[in-house]
């Protein structure tokens, strides 16, 4: 039985979509090879609730069609992120769970940036997932872990199972 949509699941999923997009766009850092996406930490919402899984392959999409790397971005970026957050909602480490989005967009972004510009593939590949590693990683899932979880009102909000009538 599929369960009816919520104003407030819309709602949230908007909002997060639209900070992912906005962070991304005026992060003149997302695009290039050696890049520092901070609005990746966003996508460890979806390790403490799979609600957020499609606002986030909704925003990456939005904010790849930004990118100069054009459609191609837009698709194969949204690839990345689902391939990513998808299996996150079954982790049970949120370390192990920030990996993820690291390998999924260090192979395809770094294989579709070697295809498109003959850039040597272990290069791409490296600078991607370094960047990756670097943001959702060592920054995301520490602020997440250490700052974010201790926050009851923050947690609440996130942990919320927005498919049930309130």
């Amino acid at each position: 039985m599929l369960k009816e949509i919520k104003t407030r699941q819309i709602a949230f999923g908007a909002v997060l979509t639209a900070v992912y997009v906005v962070l991304t766009v005026i992060n003149p850092l997302s695009f290039p090879a050696i890049q520092f996406r901070i609005s990746e930490i966003l996508v460890l919402v979806c390790f403490y609730n799979p609600f957020y899984c499609i606002p986030m392959i909704l925003g990456c999409f939005t904010a790849n069609l930004f990118s100069p790397y054009g459609i191609a971005d837009a698709l194969l970026g949204t690839l990345a992120t689902a391939l990513a957050v998808i299996p996150m909602v079954k982790m049970k480490n949120i370390w192990l769970a920030s990996l993820l989005p690291v390998f999924t967009n260090a192979v395809i972004i770094g294989i579709m940036l070697h295809v498109m510009y003959e850039l040597p593939l272990f290069f791409n590949v490296a600078m991607v997932g370094l960047g990756q590693f670097t943001v959702v990683t060592i920054i995301g899932a520490p602020l997440f872990k250490v700052v974010l979880e201790k926050n009851k009102l923050f947690m609440s909000i996130i942990c919320t199972d927005l498919t049930k009538n309130k």
